[in-house]
């Protein structure tokens, strides 16, 4: 007997359906004269299809998780133009991580040098004046590199700021919640339920670094 509950083969068929899906939420929820901001790398594909889907600007916005080891969860991130780093505030390392934070800090910050030069070419952000300026990842299962993005932003002169992506975590979306940021998000799922394919075009990282590096160029 076939099971009533079939697997989900994935969350959204193609990551530009989950990028014109969250851009006709945001409209439909009034974010209009908008800037969208692609939080690089998974962010840049979502962001110019729902800027595209709303009518709105778009842009790229540089920034890098800090994590100890690859294969470990990241404990903070860096984003262009901010003047400190983002940490998650559980995180208390001893001093025998200490030294090894900082390198973990500095390699971050390397990183958001050279991609700043691969998405933008140094060309810098458009006008954050006067809009609702809206930071976009492709998923927010840890919240530092959109609190990062959001942080840099702010710093830039943008007062109005809002953060979406297609998924998110529940705990990532009561961190972002309670730092008084508007967060629109359809699909916010419980710990149990983050391990599942989200997007059905699911690409090696470089193919997929690749063509975000691609549609950033076209922004400019």
């Amino acid at each position: 007997m076939a099971s009533p509950h079939p697997p989900r083969t994935s969350l959204y068929p193609t990551r530009s359906a989950a990028g014109a899906y969250l851009g006709q939420l945001l409209a439909a929820q009034g974010y209009v004269h908008s800037l969208l901001l692609g939080v690089t790398p998974e962010g840049v594909e979502i962001a110019a299809n729902a800027a595209k889907a709303m009518g709105a600007s778009f842009d790229v916005l540089v920034a890098s998780f800090i994590r100890l080891g690859a294969n470990l969860a990241p404990v903070g991130a860096l984003a262009e133009n901010a003047t400190a780093a983002e940490m998650d505030p559980d995180f208390q390392p001893g001093i025998n991580l200490v030294e090894k934070l900082g390198s973990a800090i500095e390699e971050s910050r390397a990183r958001v040098r050279r991609d700043l030069v691969l998405y933008r070419t140094h060309r810098p952000i458009k006008r954050l004046d006067d809009r609702q300026i809206i930071i976009v990842d492709g998923q927010v299962f840890y919240p530092w590199k959109v609190l990062a993005a959001a942080r840099a932003v702010y710093e830039l002169g943008a007062r109005r700021i809002a953060i979406a992506t297609p998924v998110a975590s529940a705990t990532a979306a009561e961190r972002i919640r309670a730092r008084q940021y508007e967060f629109v998000c359809p699909n916010v799922l419980p710990e149990e339920e983050q391990k599942g394919q989200l997007y059905g075009d699911a690409m090696a990282d470089s193919p997929e670094r690749l063509k975000s590096i691609m549609i950033a160029h076209q922004a400019a």
